[in-house]
């Protein structure tokens, strides 16, 4: 072949050849190990990762469990059965009606107030028995022996007066006593009605605030939890995706193995070419070859760096997720604002107010249920003294009949004693209807005195307070087995969330093994570089010495689409000239598929010498890519 006069002498490119077969064998060792060095920080690597993701499933289940038993379920139907319980604590208190016992009372003491005035007229009726004795006595005077009967009908008329003023008087101070009962029941009565009304209002006015306000907290918290469940299942996955894309250790393995492995085959063919005939085809391939190299290692470089980086942000991105919900975990805890205690605690204190308020009512209704029995005593004793002055009445009729008799067997000189004998005749009709006037009223004081006795003993909720004291009870205890649960888990899931966010910010800032391998591959890239440089001043001779079917064999061995899209690129070619490359850009990581499945081949472990031995288009094939990356596929 006649050699241009302008172009280098042949021995010139000998010289390069030589020289690239002498420094490829002392580059090969530094390439193999920039991978194979760092296999110790890979592999810690992905413990770790493995195990913040083992650390944050149990988080992620943690705050689901959560959220199902503040949400739903038992919870939910505690304080269903909280509410329900208080319902009926509050029908208890209202069936407990003070209106009509008072009403009563007023009954009784108006009826009372009749009894006095009925009593008075018995004053009356005994002052003219006086009366009337005394003009007895004067008649008897005047008509000397005729009148010597009528001394001893005066003195039955004195002794007559003498036992009706006695029962009177001991009506009156009865009645007196009857009238103090009734007063201090109804004051009484109305201090109790004011109380239980107090209770009604404020005691379970505050009962119910407190369930309304668990109730509030129950759907706040159950809002709170279903976010943690949601940002913690975005955890898991978020740490899914991290571990998936550790593989960014094989995949720069990998390329930076098909750079060993295609420089050594070069080192290989220039040792065992002729040094004396110059092959200007090896050396255009040579050429051809560190051309591509050189662009495929800083490649290597840019993707495995910003794989690195985009690791350290997804890891930091979450830690951050983390921390943002600890804030929530903190938030769903019972807390009362006013005086740090929980809700629940201040719900039991107003339950016991309510219970305490139930005895202290039942306790008031035994003390009025008392008070008419006492009455009814009152009242049977008063009706012993009215039957007294019922039978005084029939012996006026008997004192009167004598004095009419007396009075006959007088004759003329007796007509003033039969007057006599009349008006005790009256005085006898005017006893009986003023003792059925107050018999009458003691009849009604007594049927009024039942009824209220009656109405007590029915209101009586002494046996009500026990039983739904011990339904209260057994809801407090279960709603206190849930908070006591709720609130350990509020700790674990604090406690997980601390330790994930300690764990991955140690991770992140423990991460350097990346710069390391960036400078070593920038470095052998430059000297790729240079070695390729060397061969520049022959381009012209090599380009039309060109192995372009050696370089298709090449193209053939790549197993990703970027180191296709790079060995196009450099030789001059378009992207659509690779097959299922798409529009992929070189070193854009934007649009670069870096760790998808299709085309790596992720676990090759055969050695890089072996395969430089390995003569392109031997047709001997790479193993299969693995199909399924799980959480089990081991990454180194």
């Amino acid at each position: 072949m006649p050699q241009d006069d302008t172009a280098p002498p042949l021995s010139g490119l000998g010289s390069v050849m030589q020289g690239s077969a002498n420094d490829l064998p002392v580059l090969l060792p530094r390439l193999a190990s920039v991978i194979k060095d760092r296999e110790d920080d890979f592999l810690g690597l992905g413990a770790t990762i493995f195990g913040i993701n083992s650390q944050a499933n149990t988080f992620s289940s943690t705050a689901s469990a959560m959220a199902s038993s503040v949400g739903e379920g038992a919870l939910q139907a505690a304080i269903g059965e909280l509410q329900a319980r208080a319902d009926e604590a509050r029908a208890v208190f209202s069936s407990v009606s003070s209106t009509e016992q008072l009403e009563g009372m007023a009954e009784v003491l108006g009826l009372i107030r009749g009894l006095d005035q009925a009593m008075a007229q018995f004053f009356t009726l005994v002052q003219t028995l006086k009366v009337l004795e005394i003009t007895t006595r004067i008649e008897s005077a005047r008509l000397g022996s005729a009148g010597s009967g009528f001394t001893t009908l005066a003195d039955d008329v004195r002794a007559l007066g003498t036992t009706i003023d006695d029962h009177t008087e001991k009506i009156r101070v009865h009645s007196t006593q009857l009238m103090t009962q009734v007063s201090v029941a109804g004051e009484r009565g109305k201090m109790q009605a004011a109380s239980r009304k107090r209770i009604v209002e404020d005691m379970f006015t505050q009962l119910f605030a407190g369930i309304s306000e668990l109730e509030s907290m129950r759907a706040e918290s159950a809002g709170l939890v279903q976010d943690l469940a949601l940002g913690s299942r975005q955890v898991t996955e978020s740490m899914g995706q991290v571990i998936a894309s550790v593989q960014f250790h094989d995949i720069t393995r990998q390329q930076v193995e098909h750079v060993e492995e295609i420089l050594h085959q070069a080192a290989h063919e220039l040792s065992q070419a002729d040094k004396e005939n110059v092959d200007a085809g090896l050396a255009s391939w040579v050429r051809d070859v560190l051309r591509l190299q050189a662009p495929q290692l800083r490649q290597a470089q840019e993707m495995f760096s910003g794989a690195v980086d985009e690791l350290i942000g997804n890891l930091d991105s979450i830690g951050h997720g983390i921390t943002g919900l600890h804030g929530k975990i903190t938030a769903v805890a019972y807390a009362d604002t006013k005086g740090g205690g929980s809700i629940l605690d201040a719900i039991r204190h107003h339950i016991a107010e309510v219970m305490n308020a139930m005895r202290t009512t039942s306790t008031q209704i035994s003390e009025t249920s008392k008070t008419m029995s006492h009455m009814a005593e009152t009242i049977s004793t008063v009706s012993t003294f009215v039957r007294g002055i019922e039978d005084i009445g029939s012996e006026i009729e008997l004192i009167a009949l004598n004095a009419r008799v007396k009075a006959a067997h007088t004759g003329e000189q007796g007509r003033t004693l039969g007057v006599i004998a009349m008006e005790i005749q009256n005085l006898s009709l005017s006893a009986r209807t003023r003792t059925a006037t107050v018999a009458e009223i003691l009849n009604q004081i007594s049927a009024v005195a039942d009824r209220l006795s009656s109405l007590a003993r029915s209101s009586d909720v002494s046996e009500m307070v026990g039983a739904l004291q011990g339904r209260f009870e057994t809801v407090l205890s279960q709603l206190s087995s849930l908070d006591a649960k709720l609130e350990k888990d509020i700790r674990q899931l604090s406690g997980l969330g601390t330790g994930l966010v300690s764990q991955i910010s140690a991770l992140t800032s423990s991460i350097h093994f990346h710069e390391l391998v960036a400078e070593q591959l920038l470095a052998l890239e430059k000297e790729v570089k240079v070695l390729e440089d060397r061969f520049v001043p022959f381009q012209t001779l090599l380009d039309s010495a060109g192995q372009p079917e050696k370089l298709r064999e090449q193209l053939s061995r790549y197993t990703m689409d970027s180191e296709r899209l790079v060995h196009l690129s450099v030789l001059g070619h378009h992207h659509g000239d690779v097959q299922d490359g798409g529009d992929v850009d070189l070193f854009d990581d934007g649009d670069v598929e870096l760790f998808g499945d299709d085309n790596v081949e992720l676990f090759d472990d055969q050695p890089a010498a072996s395969k430089a031995g390995t003569p392109p288009g031997s047709g001997k094939k790479r193993p299969e890519p693995e199909e399924d990356l799980g959480d089990n596929v081991e990454l180194f």
